[in-house]
Order: structure tokens, then sequence, then C-alpha cells
């Protein structure tokens, strides 16, 4: 039945036959598509019941605690969460499984040490964050929880991405969000019975993450055993000497960048329940969450396309790495624009069936789809730069668009509130995109901005009627 559904897409969306890196990433995305719906619909789930027993500030409340955790857990990851999809996707390929062995073991003791050393600094600092910062004394609890929940968070993020590496899309993506927002869901479904608390929606959370992280722990270990028992001996000349301070240079620009990039999207919702409150807050986070419902369909395709983009780049297989890119931006283009379209043109209906409260951010809906549209638009600008040892441009890219967020919000928050924030978060998203889409064209010659006119050749490439390669 999936393949009868696979082949039909293919027929439909994509003029070429017969490309097997089109053909992986497109199944492939097909498997991680299913599971990013399953995932949008268990979160919108976790949103709809925090605001109907909780209301706004219930929400804010829970996005305040998640997205403070969630930046310290990608200063844990140490940037391994993103190269190590590299590393692990060119190991395999070359069968040096005693090498991946040693890069996940010494990643999972430096990862695990600096987790425990962010979470015992969050738990202690908690009260003053909540009191002097947020002036809400609702948050000292939540903000202990999370804590707690980093050192799991951080590590099941790293076995993710591992897994991801080696291509086994359905359990990478199994717990990734979805076991972790589903375990939030059942606990919210539970507590109701009786009385749902603002720091139920956060423990359910932190339980999820530890069920995920002793779930992702037990695979690879099992993996890695399997592995060894099997391996034949390798050839010395062949294999590489391993080298934790090769790994953590090639993994530094990228927590740099992961690091930005997650504050840029964090930063707004920080400075909107400083000055603002919290009620704000959760209206501002729900348009938000209603915005990205689009950026399933990026995520999907981005988390089988990682390791063939890394593959394809650094094998030099420069037409076949332009198809990827070409049928990917595509497809991802022609998902989210009328989803888009349909949060441009109904915002107040939409944000009214969640809740009447939740009116009020109708006009940051718009501004947020708006900015969503042209994301789809650019592609994987983010993947490309990251796989081809191109992290360095896009570190000191995200960097000086974040810093213009953070300016803007300080300046526009306190006059506009909610619309204020969403406009500098426009104006950065909007900024880094369309100049990562410019700065790869320039140094590739390939296009990831979607362009009707931009045509998709028959097996192989895309060409530019206005260009020449």
């Amino acid at each position: 039945m999936l393949k009868s559904i696979y082949r039909k897409l293919r027929k439909k969306l994509f003029a070429t036959k017969g490309d097997r890196d089109v053909g992986e990433v497109l199944r492939g995305g097909m498997v991680s598509f299913l599971y990013r719906i399953l995932t949008m619909l268990v979160s919108y789930g976790v949103f709809f019941l925090i605001s109907k027993f909780l209301g706004s500030r219930g929400v804010g409340i829970f996005n305040i605690s998640i997205d403070t955790a969630s930046i310290l857990v990608m200063v844990g990851c140490l940037g391994f969460n993103t190269s190590i999809v590299r590393f692990v996707s060119q190991y395999s390929a070359k069968s040096w499984t005693g090498l991946i062995r040693l890069l996940y073991r010494s990643i999972f003791r430096v990862s695990m040490i600096l987790s425990v050393v962010l979470a015992l600094g969050l738990y202690l600092t908690s009260e003053w964050i909540a009191l002097d910062y947020y002036a809400d004394e609702g948050l000292i609890v939540p903000l202990k929880i999370s804590a707690v929940s980093i050192p799991f968070l951080v590590m099941s993020t790293i076995n993710v991405e591992f897994i991801r590496g080696l291509k086994k899309v359905q359990i990478s993506e199994l717990f990734r969000n979805l076991s972790i927002q589903f375990v939030t869901l059942i606990g919210i479904v539970i507590s109701s019975f009786v009385a749902v608390t603002a720091t139920d929606p956060v423990k359910y959370y932190a339980i999820g993450a530890a069920m995920a992280f002793l779930a992702t722990s037990y695979f690879i270990h099992r993996y890695l055993k399997i592995q060894a028992s099997q391996a034949k001996d390798e050839d010395s000349t062949d294999v590489p000497a391993y080298s934790f301070r090769f790994h953590l240079g090639i993994s530094i620009p990228m927590i740099l960048t992961s690091f930005i990039q997650l504050l840029n999207g964090k930063v707004d919702v920080l400075m909107l329940g400083y000055f603002r409150n919290t009620s704000d807050v959760g209206v501002f986070a729900m348009a938000l969450k209603l915005s990205v419902i689009t950026n399933f369909v990026i995520g999907a395709l981005k988390t089988i396309a990682m390791p063939k983009i890394s593959e394809l780049f650094w094998s030099g297989k420069q037409t076949e790495l332009n198809n990827v890119i070409q049928y990917s931006t595509r497809l991802i283009f022609i998902f989210s624009f009328p989803v888009s379209l349909v949060l441009l043109i109904f915002p107040e209906f939409i944000l009214g069936l969640v809740k009447e409260e939740f009116i009020a951010g109708a006009m940051t809906l718009r501004i947020f789809a708006f900015t969503q549209l042209i994301n789809a638009c650019s592609g994987m600008v983010a993947v490309f730069l990251n796989m081809a040892g191109q992290q360095a441009f896009f570190t000191r890219l995200v960097a000086v668009t974040t810093t213009v967020n953070i300016g803007l919000n300080l300046l526009l928050i306190p006059i506009w509130g909610l619309e204020g924030a969403a406009l500098a978060t426009m104006v950065s998203t909007v900024s880094w995109n369309l100049i990562g889409v410019y700065y790869i064209y320039k140094k590739n010659g390939i296009m990831t901005f979607y362009n009707p006119f931009y045509k998709i050749k028959p097996g192989g490439g895309a060409s530019d009627p206005n260009h020449d390669q």
C-alpha cells in the first residue's frame, strides 16, 4: 500500500524516473513525513489541552520552561547533534565501525558531564529567574523540573542524530519528538481526571525525555555490540586514527551555529516574558506554534536528506546532489504554500478555534505565516552549509542576524508588543535564509530557493534559462 502511494506521488510530483538518490530521499522522507504528521498532531494536542485547562498563562509557563531548557540542551550537545550525522554516515559507508564506537563513547562522556553541570546551574538559579526576570512565582517549580530533564534531553538528542546517521529513519523519528510529546499528552489526559496544574505538562515532558534517552541508548548499545561482533579486521592503513580534538574542532562551529539559531527562535519568547507577562507569551507561542505547521515537511525531508547531502557532496557527485536539493525544495514548497496561505487569510478564525483569548495574536500569526513561507521557499540552507563543511560562514551569518533580532526585540516589543517580537523574528529569519541561498548558489552553483522557472531536467540537475553553469 505504502509503495503504491509512493509511486503515484513520485509520478505526480516529479518529472524524472530512476533517480536512485532522489528515490532514497523521497522514500525516507515519506516515512519521516508520516512520523512528522503524527508528531504534529500529538504536539498540537498537547498545546490544545494546556490552553483548555490552563489558558494562555499555562501555555506561557510551559513554553518559557521548555525554551529555557532547550537553549541549555543545545550547549550541552556541543554541536555533536549536528556533526554526528555527518561522521556516522561517512564512517558507516566505509565500514569503520571501530571509529564509530570510539566517537560515540567519547561524545557520551563529555556531553553527559556538561549537561549535568548545566542542569545544576538552572536548578539553583530557577527561583531567581522566575521572580527577578519574569516576576512570576508560578515558574519556579516548572523551571526546576526542566533543569532535571536537561541531561536526558541532551543525550536523547545526540542519540537520535546518531541513529539518523545510520539512516534508521523510523527509529530516529519515533524518538526525536513523538515519544516525548506522546508521553506529555497522555500525562495531561490522565491528570485531567483530577486537576491539571501548571507544573504537570513540564513534568510529563521530562518523563518523556527520560524514556526517550533510555530507549535510544539501548538501541545504540545493541547496534554497537552487534557491529563489534560482526566486524572484520579493519586495515589500519585505511582507517584514520581516532581524534576527539578533530571531531570537536568540526563540531564547535556547529554548536555556535545551532545555539545561535536556536536562540534566534527563542529570544522572542524570553524577551517578551520580560517586557510583558506570561499570558502574552502564551498567545505569542500559540501563534508561533500554528505558523510552524509547515516545518514538519522541511523536517521530514531534512531527516533523510542530511546524510544523503553529506554523502553526495563529499563524494563529488555534483549532479546527483543538485537533483536531491532541487526535488526536496520543490516538495517543501508544494506542501507549505497552501498552509501558509490559509494562515495568512484566516488567522482570527484559526486562533478562535483554540480559545477566544488567543485571537489577540491574529496579526502575529500573519507575520509568522509569511516568515515560514520564505523559509520553505529557501529550502535546506542550514543543512547544506553544515553538511558541506561551510558551517563557519553559517555561524557568522546567524550570529549577525540573531544580534539584529535581539536589537529589534529591544526596540519593537515595548512599542508593538507581540507584533514587534514577530517582526523582529521575520527580519532575522528572512535575512539569513536569503543570504544563505545566495552564498550557496555563488559558491557551489546550487540553487536551493524554489523558482517555478528553474526547470528540472529529466535524469540530472536543473537548468535556469537565465543562467548557464
